[in-house]
């Protein structure tokens, strides 16, 4: 994760400054933490995924949101720093996943771009792919595949999120033994409550 801020407000910074003004003043006296979310939807062809949005009809490992799905706990909150998309293979015989591939890894996949809504409203708008493409990204070091954020996009607690993924060509499809799954992660930190104060 990134260790220079360019606003010069760090991630937990402004975790505590938006969770205060939601009302959730106490989130200076939880426990800080480092938080992936993911959720993984089968492809079917689509050019069009909306991650999150029904991930609590899904059980690991296909998400590891749980019965919460696309809302964080009450008292818990996160800041979005990056955003990772993967296609898997699923070996319905064996049962075995394989060959975690980059989505980026193709010019054509990265023409696409994602959006982020929190609470229905749209925090994050047709953010090109490319940011996560070795040869384009203006780090030149980045080979981590994973697309940086320039602004830390906070999730507050209880409210629905969504991340929505747009692809010029349809997602590859399924066979008749082997299944292809698409997972979006999104990493950053973030608070949970402290169970030895008082929340």
């Amino acid at each position: 994760m990134r260790e220079i801020y360019k606003s010069g407000v760090t991630p937990q910074q402004k975790l505590v400054a938006v969770n205060s003004k939601f009302g959730n003043v106490n989130v200076q006296s939880q426990q800080g933490t480092s938080r992936i979310l993911y959720d993984t939807i089968k492809c079917t062809g689509q050019s069009n995924v909306r991650f999150f949005e029904d991930s609590s009809s899904r059980t690991f490992p296909f998400t590891n949101t749980g019965s919460e799905g696309n809302k964080l706990g009450v008292g818990d909150t996160m800041v979005i720093a990056q955003l990772l998309f993967e296609v898997w293979e699923y070996n319905k015989t064996t049962g075995v996943w394989s060959n975690p591939s980059n989505l980026l890894n193709s010019v054509d996949y990265a023409l696409g771009y994602c959006n982020v809504e929190i609470a229905n409203n749209q925090v994050v708008k047709k953010l090109t792919l490319s940011e996560g493409v070795q040869s384009f990204n203006k780090d030149e070091n980045q080979v981590d595949n994973t697309i940086d954020l320039e602004t830390s996009i906070v999730i507050p607690p209880l409210l629905p999120f969504v991340v929505e993924l747009q692809t010029p060509l349809p997602l590859p499809t399924s066979g008749p033994t082997i299944e292809n799954y698409i997972t979006c992660q999104i990493i950053g930190v973030g608070g949970i409550i402290a169970p030895r104060t008082t929340f």
